[in-house]
């Protein structure tokens, strides 16, 4: 009996083929974006679930207790976690652990070999389940810099041979010389569905930055790991923590607070400003999920809509059976199993297109993705997930398709149905629903991407150089000096700080007048060029003067707290700061300023030190003398790019030829602040443009079933002298009302989401009126276009042959 369903659904798709092909096409679609996108969101949310510790390890976060809306940072004072240990028993063990780029010496090459690099402590085999291939990397080696390599370096690299053992040389942007580093050991590949992705290990003692700064005492920040005790509530341990901290006696002077965020969280919950670390984003895994649902929905309301369309044409079939004998359940169960046949045949062609965009997924996501549909557990779900869709979506049509009585049936009385009507007519307005909100949210996104590439951030991010921080020792000036003399080069400067790279290399707390609140002033130090290189722009006084020697101090006074009389340049922010009141430092041009450790010599324009999630913030400028450490910024002529770049790494090489030369575009590090956005922007115009479709497609297929209905009362309007327009404006009619309908509908709801979105940004567009009439007039135009395609072929087709009796 099952069987002979089967083979009875078969003939039905055979026998009506467009039918079939459009139902087909919309759900191997709707399948398919599905599967690709369940792959990604999976792999998102496998991040750090693969450790057997993992419920007890945390990573610490600390902010500034006393600066109102500061936020917390994944960093702490570097002997924070140390101290835990001393004094928590709940504290089982911490890591100091950070992830960077390290260069390798290996082969012939002196510029050596760059990996990821995560620096850490030697408790961290008692964290992480790191799988030792070879040697005894537990054990530190004293006297060398301790170095684990994981398997895939060993086989690129030593292929034929035992690297454990070998003194190798690590190459640093800061030090002079490369240092010898010696290979303790092997480890399998981290995997790579963490955010502690890394390809080595460089094992270090930090034990002498133990212990918490007192006061008057210098101190940094580094991240930081604990592994609690199982069954130690995180937050009863973060109450008992702060309680802790504001007993020390210098918590009066150093006033922090601090958070201890699950290690499976860190990777998609870490968007914290001026951090470039692996993280991704639980917003865009509920973006992702939420468009591939609507991808599939709309390609089964497809189906819904086509299958009770046809509903006219199956009566007299429901009816035969249903005098022959035919029960209710069986008419059901004949239904749904012309339902199964297509969504298993559109599965199969689902799976077939599946490994054609894993590989460009794979490519757009950065990194291979750890779990796919070949992976039998994956699999088995997918199957079962696809039958239950394909039960739901076929239940409905096949009910009312044999509910009516067979009376009922014969004499074609399911016509009129105004349930069946308000069913169809609903469906059509939430597929282009979710297709105008759709097109709305990738216009918005687009004109906020538009918005941050040309906003003016206050200094010129184009033909800017940036030479990433290193140490430049006793040769900079010199060497900067050098560069200043190429053609093609306008300026150049040493700095502490360089755009993207944060809010400035250090802050301060200041008092202000009349107020409790304290507020965080960022300083940037830099040489007395930095302000002319960056292109900075002057409200009142004067600019720091590279020839006055009073413009400048030296790195000692810096340190040493000697610089209330250094000449500082301070942007607009401090006046303009809303929350406080006008002229918070009450600085005047050559005034000192006591507050501020400066005298400041001019006021600057607004600048966005940081991206444009963040409001601008006070900030001084100050410049130093010989500085040893930093930046390079380097100004260059447009058209000299080129000539400017080889002439650079020559001149690099013969000042520095231990040390590898390396660049970047301070535009294209400023666009890199936004790869989540512009990532988003192509997901929208990818699935916009799929939803538009499958949208278009049931519209499609509905006016074709349409058309077929009412070939005889066209054909009898054309003999009574009905022309082609007037037909198509019958047709039509009913399609375009409901899409305005859907175009008033999805307005709101677009317009309430997006201004959620833009609230992530400091500086955002504001949504214009024409975004919606641009994606009201757009999606009229599709849906008539796609109407008027089938109604135009139907008021052309001869009325003879459609009033021809049969």
């Amino acid at each position: 009996m099952i069987l002979n369903y089967f083979k009875i659904a078969w003939r039905t798709l055979w026998n009506h083929k467009a039918y079939s092909l459009i139902n087909i096409i919309g759900l191997s679609i709707g399948l398919t974006a599905c599967l690709i996108v369940a792959t990604v969101v999976i792999d998102e949310l496998s991040y750090d679930r693969q450790w057997s510790k993992g419920d007890d390890l945390y990573r610490v976060l600390s902010a500034g207790g006393e600066v109102k809306g500061e936020e917390y940072q994944p960093v702490a004072f570097s002997g924070f976690a140390s101290s835990l240990k001393k004094d928590f028993p709940e504290v089982e063990d911490y890591s100091r652990i950070s992830i960077s780029k390290q260069r390798l010496q290996l082969g012939k090459s002196p510029e050596g070999v760059s990996f990821m690099d995560m620096g850490c402590e030697s408790s961290i085999w008692n964290m992480l389940d790191l799988k030792i291939i070879s040697g005894n990397p537990k054990k530190h080696v004293d006297g060398y810099i301790n170095i684990v390599i994981s398997e895939k370096v060993k086989k690129q690299y030593f292929p034929h041979e035992n690297p454990v053992g070998k003194v190798i040389l690590t190459i640093s942007d800061y030090g002079e010389k490369p240092k010898p580093a010696l290979i303790t050991g092997v480890i399998a590949d981290i995997p790579q569905n963490t955010h502690l992705r890394a390809d080595i290990l460089n094992i270090a003692n930090f034990h002498k930055y133990d212990g918490l700064p007192k006061k008057d005492e210098g101190y940094f920040f580094m991240p930081q790991y604990v592994l609690l005790k199982h069954g130690t509530s995180a937050t009863a341990f973060t109450d008992k923590v702060q309680r802790w901290y504001a007993k020390q006696p210098y918590s009066k002077d150093i006033k922090y607070s601090f958070r201890f965020q699950p290690i499976k969280d860190v990777y998609l919950r870490s968007d914290f400003a001026g951090v470039q670390d692996i993280h991704g984003s639980i917003r865009n895994v509920y973006i992702f999920s939420g468009v591939a649902i609507l991808l599939l929905l709309i390609a089964c309301i497809n189906f819904i809509n086509l299958t009770i369309s046809r509903i006219f044409n199956r009566s007299k079939e429901t009816g035969i059976r249903k005098v022959l004998g035919a029960n209710k359940t069986q008419l059901i169960i004949r239904f749904l199993s012309e339902s199964l046949i297509f969504f298993i045949i559109s599965f199969i062609l689902a799976v077939i297109l599946y490994p054609l965009f894993l590989t460009p997924v794979e490519t757009y996501m950065g990194h291979p993705l750890t779990l796919n549909l070949y992976h039998s557990s994956f699999l088995a779900v997918t199957i079962a997930a696809v039958l239950l869709v394909s039960l739901l979506t076929g239940l409905y049509p096949a009910w009312f398709l044999s509910r009516p009585q067979p009376i009922v049936i014969m004499r074609n009385k399911t016509a009129s149905s105004f349930q069946l009507n308000v069913l169809k007519k609903g469906l059509v307005v939430g597929q282009f629903v979710i297709s105008v909100s759709i097109i709305i949210v990738a216009l918005v996104v687009h004109n906020q991407l538009s918005f941050i590439s040309n906003k003016d951030l206050g200094f010129n991010k184009n033909n800017l150089l940036n030479i990433p921080y290193t140490n430049w020792g006793a040769h900079g000036q010199a060497f900067k000096q050098q560069v200043k003399q190429f053609t093609g080069v306008e300026n150049a400067s040493i700095s502490a700080w360089y755009p993207t790279s944060g809010k400035g290399d250090m802050s301060m707390l200041v008092q202000l007048p009349g107020q409790k609140e304290l507020v965080n002033v960022n300083y940037i130090e830099g040489d007395a060029d930095l302000s002319a290189t960056l292109g900075l722009k002057l409200k009142n006084g004067r600019m720091l003067d590279p020839m006055l020697s009073s413009d400048a101090m030296d790195h000692d006074s810096s340190m040493n707290g000697k610089s209330a009389q250094t000449k500082a340049l301070i942007n607009a922010q401090p006046y303009l700061l809303s929350n406080y009141t006008a002229g918070v430092f009450n600085a005047k041009i050559n005034t000192p300023v006591e507050k501020v450790a400066g005298i400041p010599v001019g006021i600057l324009a607004d600048f966005n030190s940081e991206s444009l999630h963040s409001k601008i913030s006070p900030t001084i400028i100050r410049a130093l003398t010989n500085m040893s450490y930093g930046s390079m910024l380097i100004r260059v002529k447009p058209g000299y790019e080129k000539q400017v770049l080889g002439k650079l790494n020559t001149a690099y090489k013969s000042f520095y030829p231990d040390k590898p030369f390396s660049y970047a575009w301070v535009n294209e590090l400023v666009d890199q602040q936004y790869q989540t956005e512009y990532k988003l922007q192509q997901l929208f115009t990818c699935f916009s443009a799929l939803i538009i479709f499958l949208a278009c497609l049931g519209l499609f297929g509905l006016v074709s079933f349409s058309t077929e209905q009412r070939v005889k009362e066209i054909g009898i309007r054309k003999v009574l002298g009905a022309n082609v327009t007037d037909i198509v404006a019958l047709i039509s009619r009913e399609y375009i009302g409901l899409v305005t309908i859907a175009v008033l509908v999805a307005s709101p709801i677009a317009w309430y989401a997006m201004s959620k979105w833009l609230q992530d940004f400091a500086y955002r567009i504001n949504i214009q009126w024409w975004v919606f009439v641009v994606t009201g007039v757009t999606a009229l135009l599709i849906a008539l276009i796609t109407v008027s395609f089938q109604s135009v072929k139907a008021a052309l087709a001869n009325p003879v042959k459609s009033l021809r009796s049969e």
